[in-house]
């Protein structure tokens, strides 16, 4: 998607425990859509 670029700064970013949750909650959201 558009935002697959900043990505890797949100990884840098956050903690991997809260990345992973919020990937998972993207996907989710995305699926749902």
């Amino acid at each position: 998607g558009v935002n697959h670029g900043f990505m890797p700064i949100v990884v840098e970013a956050v903690s991997l425990e809260d990345y992973l949750t919020w990937l998972k909650n993207k996907i989710n959201f995305d699926f749902n859509v």
